[in-house]
């Protein structure tokens, strides 16, 4: 029986607009899915992956990894000695990316450099997708989430390419989560020594996850809590076993600890030098520490200051150092903006629920943008222009001549161009430098530039190298270019565009001949 002033009618209309309100709040799943929060979030991890699909890859620290994977496989064991670089070739070398220059070699063979670039690209979306999860534990503003995720990778957008990193890019990010989900689970925490023995085959950043696990225990010891310092410092150990099962065994160790430390590395690649204002990378790294700073100063959840402060010191004195190591700060500050924010109430829902045709448009348009920047899509666009090359730094005319016109003797190279060079033509041709910068003595790195710059001693180094050809770019090196076409010595066997191949046409100057094999 209907209660008094109430018709069937009336019922009917009531019984309607629940369900309507049950649909909306229950069965309307998609349009929860398109809140505007949300969208956030997708369009900041879908505008990542599209400016990291615009770039073009480098061949300078990818080539010759997918040149070692190659020979590796051939081979069916690890490279223990040096066989691409002549001034090296027969030397121990301790190749501790073995792992990853399999897998770039694999990802090569079925789609080349293109899907290098674009699996480089979906290591970093995922990246920062389980940063962004690893977020969404400490504070349920998704708006926060989207721009503490944005803050974090300008920080440290120049870090993120394709190359063996790509591959610690990802674990450490798994790390960042997992720890995230300890706090809560403890037990969790026990599954980062199973990162360890894949990072140690990939890459020599698993120190840096090591350096995570340490601050961890030094936190729990900042709040006295016993359980939690015993807990950190088992995973620490076992990561630390963990480490030990690859190829070199400690070794790895003291190569990942020595390389930052090298003085010739630091002083010729950019990467590994100090972060400075003068640099745009080093400008958006110290501006998102200023950020940082702020959270820190303003943040009311006083517990969690210390425990951040001690994660957030070690990773930003590392981007400082290093801006190579900027990455790991970037990776990490979504998390640390997030745990310092102030907790605000929950938002009531329908002031978040975005309007479907909106939300669809942006989606459309960022499955288009997304879709333009693949490179099969973009070459397809470009077809009636130059096409755009899969690498730069890679001298492919050079290299195609070279391929073609077989040269004896020794080769001088541009350091640049070396691992595009071994990709191409190695074992069988090997240049003289290329990006393992650490291989080699700091006076042949100084004999180097000094050729390069064309000093007025250059071609008596030559002499004293052995050279008879000289693979270089005449806008690169102009002094050198220069010097070696007035001096009736050499001879210029190919040109285009920058590339330049000179060859010895006269006998070298009796001199001591630098060993090589």
């Amino acid at each position: 029986m209907l209660p008094p002033g109430r018709s069937r009618f009336h019922g009917y209309v009531g019984l309607h607009a629940e369900r309507v309100e049950g649909t909306w709040s229950h069965g309307g799943w998609w349009l929860r899915l398109l809140s505007l929060p949300r969208l956030w979030v997708v369009v900041v991890l879908g505008a990542i992956g599209v400016m990291q699909l615009a770039a073009t890859p480098s061949a300078i620290d990818l080539a010759y990894h997918v040149k070692a994977g190659e020979l590796m496989v051939e081979q069916r064991a690890v490279l223990r000695v040096d066989v691409l670089a002549w001034p090296t070739a027969g030397r121990p070398w301790l190749d501790q990316n073995w792992g990853a220059q399999v897998l770039l070699y694999a990802i090569w063979r079925v789609g080349g450099f293109p899907l290098v670039a674009v699996s480089s690209a979906l290591c970093t979306v995922a990246a920062w997708g389980l940063v962004a999860a690893a977020c969404r534990r400490r504070t349920a503003s998704l708006r926060l989430i989207a721009g503490a995720v944005l803050a974090g990778y300008l920080a440290s957008a120049p870090a993120f390419s394709a190359r063996p990193q790509m591959f610690s890019v990802l674990l450490f990010a798994v790390e960042l989560h997992l720890l995230e989900v300890a706090r809560t689970r403890p037990r969790i925490a026990l599954a980062i020594p199973l990162l360890m023995p894949l990072w140690a085959n990939l890459h020599g950043a698993f120190v840096v996850g090591l350096g995570l696990v340490a601050m961890e225990a030094a936190a729990a010891a900042w709040r006295r809590d016993r359980p939690g310092v015993l807990r950190f410092l088992v995973v620490g150990a076992l990561s630390a076993i963990g480490l030990l099962a690859n190829p070199w065994g400690a070794d790895v160790l003291a190569y990942a600890a020595l390389l930052p430390a090298n003085r010739v590395v630091t002083g010729m690649v950019t990467e590994w030098a100090p972060a400075s204002m003068r640099d745009p990378a080093g400008a958006m790294l110290l501006a998102a520490i200023g950020v940082l700073v702020v959270a820190l100063a303003r943040s009311r959840a006083h517990a969690r200051v210390p425990e951040q402060i001690l994660r957030m010191a070690l990773l930003a004195g590392l981007a400082l150092w290093a801006v190579r190591a900027s990455v790991w700060f970037g990776l990490a500050l979504p998390v640390a903006i997030c745990a310092l924010a102030r907790e605000r109430a929950p938002r009531p829902a329908d002031a978040d629920r975005g309007v479907p045709l909106a939300s669809g448009l942006v989606l459309a348009a960022l499955a288009v943008a997304l879709a333009v920047v693949l490179p099969p899509v973009r070459r397809a666009m470009v077809s009636d222009g130059p096409p755009r090359p899969e690498l730069t730094a890679a001298p492919v005319a050079a290299a195609g001549w070279l391929a073609a016109n077989p040269q004896p003797g020794r080769m001088f190279n541009l350091q640049p161009w070396g691992s595009y060079l071994e990709f191409r033509l190695g074992p069988q041709v090997k240049p003289a430098v290329d990006s393992r910068i650490e291989l080699l003595p700091a006076e042949r790195w100084h004999d180097y530039l000094a050729i390069a710059a064309g000093r007025w001693d250059a071609e008596r180094l030559l002499d004293k190298w052995g050279v008879d050809y000289v693979v270089t770019g005449e806008r690169r090196t102009p002094s050198l270019t220069a010097s070696l076409t007035a001096s009736g010595r050499w001879r210029l066997a190919f040109s285009h565009g920058d590339e330049r191949v000179y060859v010895r046409v006269t006998p070298r100057t009796a001199t001591t001949r630098l060993p090589g094999r």
